[in-house]
């Protein structure tokens, strides 16, 4: 299984965005995950690409889960 790296900030402009590895293979369903976790709809969520299950290990994460970068 691979997971997502999603980019969110607070508008497109944002100079400071926060990144997330999120253990979920579909990118909505990986920025649903974090939308719902971090109660931020408003938000600007942007799905930057996959990563590998070596580092999803690496990170400790479980599927449906995420950590901030």
């Amino acid at each position: 299984m691979f997971g997502r790296r999603v980019r969110v900030r607070t508008h497109r402009g944002d100079p400071e965005p926060t990144l997330y590895i999120v253990a979920e293979p579909e990118a909505e369903r990986a920025m649903d995950i974090l939308k719902v976790a971090l109660a931020r709809s408003y938000h600007d969520y942007e799905d930057l690409g996959r990563v590998t299950e070596q580092l999803l290990k690496a990170l400790s994460l479980q599927p449906g889960t995420f950590t901030r970068t």
